[in-house]
């Protein structure tokens, strides 16, 4: 047991170096743009570009999600200022990661008066208190000290509402929904209310669980309605498997791989869809005049399906939504093809072209190579699937 709150405590400190380490690089390339910023574009915005070039070499050198990057940064540099106590037993490793980064987050548009009383109320159970519990006082403290009354702060933060989805293994997966409390109750009474009529139908073999779970996905496709309309998807079928000669899984767009009867039933039951056969032996073969800039919506539309996402290391920006990018530019010569183009987002394809970011791809290469502002070299991402 000592040695298991040793390591734990252990743990915690170097959570909470990490989170220094980061915000110190961040702090450091606002002083020193010049670091990540070529001389020319040293006017301007040039700390943002600074701090975007920071945090994507950062990103790459520890593997981890840009956005990542800018929490660890945001938590350390929000504790030293506002809870100044948790932060130094945080350090210690007597306050857990958990709770370090509850405790930052509740101080989110909490007036600057009351940031003293919220860490010395706080540093107690934040030593003690498992992160449920912790979080639960914590709720409760900034609501007593806060001056902004709730209707106000609901207002604002009502334009944070968004649902996004998490695909988990066996062809299953989770969808997230951040939605004002009582659209929630809504939703879940009229969830809740659909399923139990089904539920005591005499016939009915599902449980409540799965009965909800049906309801809801009814009531989002609009089954009732027949489906709904505009839905685009695109699915990969080897041609092999297509003909009943092979076994590797269709793939569909932004999921991965699926089984060959569910790309069946897709294919016959969404009215508008994209379908792809690839060759066994050699991929798909895209054919463009090299000598054109701009490239056609089929041949963004293949590199959205090809390459998924950014190709930068660590982006996950769908490639639908990035721009088609020369790696060599056209002014320098670069050609339209398959391999001079890669889709980057809107980010890193500008801190390509404005910070000391630099991509190349060799010849012969399937991937490009990154090489970020202090030297770090790195291969952009593979395709996922």
């Amino acid at each position: 047991m000592a040695e298991a709150e040793v390591a734990q405590r252990s743990m915690w400190r170097a959570s909470a170096e990490l989170y220094r380490a980061v915000d110190a690089v961040l702090r450091e390339a606002v002083l020193h743009p010049e670091v990540y910023v070529d001389e020319q574009y040293l006017r301007g915005d040039v700390t943002e570009f600074a701090l975007r070039a920071a945090v994507a070499d950062l990103a790459v050198r520890l593997s981890l999600a840009e956005s990542a990057v800018r929490d660890y940064a945001h938590v350390a540099s929000t504790l030293r200022e506002r809870m100044p106590s948790v932060w130094a037993w945080f350090r210690e490793g007597e306050v857990s990661t958990q709770n370090a980064r509850v405790a930052a987050e509740l101080t989110v548009e909490l007036p600057p008066r009351c940031w003293p009383a919220f860490d010395e109320q706080l540093l107690g159970p934040a030593r003690t208190l498992a992160p449920a519990r912790f979080r639960a006082k914590a709720r409760a403290l900034r609501e007593k000290l806060h001056a902004v009354p709730l209707a106000v702060r609901k207002e604002a933060a009502a334009q944070q509402r968004r649902v996004w989805p998490e695909y988990d293994r066996d062809g299953m997966g989770w969808l997230h929904a951040y939605l004002p409390n009582e659209q929630i109750a809504l939703i879940i009474t009229k969830v809740d209310g659909q399923a139990f009529d089904l539920f005591r139908e005499q016939d009915e073999t599902r449980s409540m669980a799965q009965l909800r779970a049906d309801v809801l996905t009814d009531l989002l496709l609009g089954a009732a309605t027949g489906g709904s309309p505009g839905i685009a998807l695109a699915l990969t079928v080897p041609v092999l498997t297509l003909l009943g000669n092979g076994d590797e899984p269709a793939v569909l767009e932004g999921v991965g791989p699926i089984d060959l009867d569910t790309a069946r039933r897709l294919a016959a039951d969404v009215p508008s869809f994209t379908r792809l056969l690839t060759d066994p032996v050699s991929g798909a073969v895209l054919q463009m005049d090299p000598n054109q800039y701009r490239t056609s919506a089929a041949v963004k539309r293949w590199f959205s399906i090809r390459h998924v996402t950014c190709d930068h290391p660590g982006c996950g920006r769908r490639a639908a939504n990035c721009d088609l990018d020369h790696t060599v530019a056209w002014a320098d010569g670069g050609k339209t093809t398959v391999q001079n183009l890669a889709p980057r987002c809107r980010l890193h394809h500008g801190l390509k072209h404005q910070t000391k970011w630099q991509v190349d791809k060799p010849p012969g290469a399937e991937r490009a190579v990154w090489t970020s502002p202090t030297g770090h070299v790195r291969e952009a991402d593979p395709p996922p699937f």
